[in-house]
């Protein structure tokens, strides 16, 4: 998934005074670069974004609950320990970024992309994912507790020890995915239907309490 931002975005000086303006005033921020801006640490609640290019950002320890984006992408940016509680992401790109965890619990997902991106540790608790695609990203001890999916793309992803509590896996190709120590609950209702190698089946397997002969 592509994002197709304007030919010519805006550079911003003054990124985190231009946010809170735009909050106080509930105004949109849009057609904007931000380039190497530190914005770590911020606050801003429904925060509405349309075509902004975020790149070689920190956003450390920010909390955007409630944000609003659309078309905008993030790339090499630091998102560690950041929280998006009940954020809306449409047609969103994150390229080669750092996000360990990062909090997107309760948030919806349109038309979404990570790529090569660090979720270790990343919580997705009841979030809604239409049409989002994981590729080359780590989510090492992800949680994706009580979630909706569909057309969700996983592909060499790792997933170890990450968690699906409740979230249905029917469907879903993992055939591309490191899935050592994946948790699910004790009925293992969640693997029903997923999608796996031979290899996987046998690993997965031994959650059931099966022996496998040679």
């Amino acid at each position: 998934m592509t994002v197709r931002l304007p030919e010519s975005l805006a550079p911003v000086p003054d990124a985190a005074e231009r946010f809170a303006w735009a909050e106080q005033e509930e105004r949109t921020v849009e057609g904007l670069h931000l380039c190497g801006a530190d914005l770590s640490g911020t606050c801003y609640e429904g925060l509405r974004l349309r075509s902004v290019l975020f790149e070689n950002c920190r956003l450390t320890g920010c909390r955007w609950e409630r944000a609003d984006l659309g078309n905008v992408v993030f790339r090499r940016c630091e998102l560690s320990n950041s929280g998006w509680r009940d954020a809306f992401w449409e047609r969103t790109v994150f390229e080669d970024c750092k996000a360990v965890g990062a909090g997107f619990a309760e948030t919806g997902w349109r038309q979404a992309a990570f790529a090569a991106c660090a979720l270790a540790y990343a919580t997705f608790d009841r979030a809604r994912l239409r049409e989002v695609a994981f590729s080359d990203c780590d989510l090492s001890h992800a949680a994706f507790h009580e979630c909706t999916w569909k057309r969700l793309s996983l592909d060499k992803t790792r997933l170890r020890e990450a968690s699906f509590l409740h979230t249905p896996l029917a469907g879903l190709d993992l055939t591309g995915c490191e899935l050592d120590g994946l948790v699910v609950s004790d009925t293992n209702a969640e693997l029903r239907g997923a999608i796996v190698t031979a290899e996987q089946a046998a690993m997965l397997a031994k959650r059931l309490g099966l022996v496998i002969k040679e």
